[in-house]
């Protein structure tokens, strides 16, 4: 067995941790309930340890050195994953804790829980949504389902799920009120429904959808995608969101595609968890069930994309009939 270096007392490295963190003695005294004369002296017999100072003393306050930086991040991280340990002993192992972003939570996830809890009754998932991304280095959750590109943590362990794929939808009595738009001309004059501030994601659609290109400027934005689904749901335009979101709302004729073209946005959803967990009984049949109705959910999509091609050939097909 490899022999582990000798480390600082753990007192000191805790209190040098706190101060860097907060960047005040005084804030780190108060966090670890003890003097603030308690953490000067810890700081400095950690520099004398080391042989070599952690922070520069200035009137402001404290200043952390290259060496200190260099240190405090990778004591917070080691106390982070040290706590996480902790509190995963502590927790029930039949309660699995989920962090997902609010759009995957709120459309795809919930409606099937249900399903879940049929499966396995034993097991307690206890789900939040999260406004500002799921970020389990920083908050105490058994694992997470998040959107991005590429895994951002590579400590943790990743499973894609359902890769995105964004389509325009609105409502059949908007579409027959206001006239589904099928042109580059409809959308121009229609009411853009944006998920985002920076109208992003119609202007992706719009560059990839072929055919000719239009204005996405006009309409209302939103922060986020269920909130623009919302409003296309009340009949107040058409909204630009990922098909496989959509699955529950299309089969119920509740949203209609009016131009059935995906565009994909090189996102994916995916599912996040500790690796000193990932294998934890509960949190595994949480993540094979996650991955089994991501299935079902690209089985559909696949399926969907395949009927409306089909429509599409024979519409085509017949106005050339009429059309000689």
């Amino acid at each position: 067995m490899r022999k582990l270096p000798r480390l600082p007392a753990l007192t000191a490295m805790r209190a040098f941790e706190a101060a860097a963190r907060l960047g005040s003695v005084t804030a780190a005294a108060a966090e670890l309930a003890v003097t603030q004369g308690a953490i000067s002296r810890q700081i400095r017999l950690l520099e004398e340890d080391l042989q070599q100072p952690l922070f520069r003393r200035l009137h402001r306050g404290l200043e952390l050195t290259a060496a200190g930086q260099k240190l405090s991040h990778s004591l917070t991280d080691a106390f982070g994953q040290i706590g996480y340990a902790v509190a995963d002993l502590k927790r029930p192992q039949d309660v699995v804790t989920v962090k997902a972003v609010p759009t995957l939570a709120i459309r795809w996830l919930l409606p099937r829980l249900a399903d879940f809890r049929r499966a396995h009754p034993a097991i307690k998932l206890e789900v939040s949504t999260a406004w500002h991304g799921v970020e389990l280095d920083k908050e105490d959750f058994d694992c997470g389902i998040t959107g991005c590109e590429q895994p951002r943590t590579p400590q943790f362990t990743w499973v894609e799920l359902v890769k995105e794929a964004i389509v325009p939808v609105c409502t059949p009595d908007y579409a027959r009120k206001m006239g589904a738009p099928h042109s580059a001309a409809d959308f121009a004059r229609h009411n853009l429904l944006h998920p985002t501030a920076d109208r992003s994601d119609w202007r992706r659609w719009m560059e990839g959808w072929g055919g000719a290109r239009f204005d996405v400027a006009h309409g209302q934005t939103f922060d986020t995608i269920d909130l623009a689904i919302r409003a296309a749901e009340s009949g107040l335009g058409v909204a630009i969101a990922d098909l496989p979101l959509l699955a529950d709302q299309i089969e119920l004729g509740q949203l209609v595609t009016p131009v059935p073209v995906t565009v994909p946005t090189g996102f994916s959803n995916w599912f996040v968890c500790r690796p000193n967990i990932a294998e934890r009984p509960a949190v595994r049949l949480f993540r094979d069930w996650l991955l089994a109705e991501s299935k079902k959910t690209k089985d559909w999509s696949a399926a969907w994309l395949v009927r409306h091609r089909r429509r599409t050939v024979h519409a085509r097909t017949a106005a050339n009939a009429n059309n000689p």
